[in-house]
């Protein structure tokens, strides 16, 4: 199955985005977990940095580094003003506000837009004392999110954090199963030993095998092929 090039943005990795069948699609939610550290912002900031279009991005954790954003741009050779002016930043500071951010996308996302991001979509679910109701919230955020990703053929990056089963001795995904019915594309971002050195790993695809795997480091450009 071939995408048209205007239906994906680059994420500026030659290698991600040929894991990604030539980079983040437009119309479905991708889902970007990994551990802290792992590249998670660095790399939905240089989707949101590298391509044409605003960028609505809900920052829930202050991982948003607007300094940081600037010397990405400069790096690149790009304007640092003119690539901070097509974010469009929201702080919520809890679950319940997250979800009426999400909702008031509905009103602000036109076509302007190529990139909604929620950077964590769980840092404050996982809070949440009420899991039933947090996963029903949950749920219909997404549900929103989907929405919007179609309507506007835009892309949805929703970032995820992890946590550690001690059954299978693994790291795995928050609301595991709630994201999964939603996200259509899934990459997982890890460190190794090596210094400076991450992987990123298939996980689901629209029409990719799973299991693939390719290497990057994060730089002041921000995310770059080993």
């Amino acid at each position: 199955m071939s995408t048209s090039k205007n239906a994906l943005l680059s994420t500026g990795s030659k290698g991600i985005d040929e894991l990604l069948g030539g980079g983040v699609e437009k119309g479905v939610l991708t889902q970007i977990y990994g551990p802290f550290a792992s590249g998670k912002t660095t790399l939905a900031m240089q989707i949101g940095l590298l391509n044409k279009g605003k960028v609505a991005y809900i920052d829930t954790e202050a991982g948003f580094s607007p300094e940081r954003l600037k010397v990405m741009a400069s790096s690149r050779g790009l304007n640092p003003e003119e690539v901070l002016q097509k974010f469009l930043l929201f702080e919520p500071e809890n679950f319940r506000e997250q979800g009426k951010i999400i909702a008031r996308l509905k009103k602000i996302v036109d076509q302007r837009f190529s990139l909604v991001v929620v950077d964590s979509i769980t840092a404050h679910y996982r809070v949440e004392s009420n899991k039933q109701a947090g996963s029903t919230e949950l749920s219909k955020q997404l549900q929103v999110l989907l929405w919007l990703a179609r309507k506007y053929k835009i892309a949805v990056i929703v970032i995820n954090q992890v946590f550690h089963d001690s059954t299978a001795n693994v790291l795995r995904p928050i609301a595991e199963q709630t994201l999964g019915y939603k996200c259509k594309d899934i990459l997982r971002l890890e460190r190794l030993e090596r210094p400076g050195v991450r992987i990123a790993v298939l996980e689901r695809h629209r029409y990719k095998p799973e299991g693939g795997m390719v290497y990057f480091k994060i730089t002041d450009k921000g995310i770059e092929d080993v």
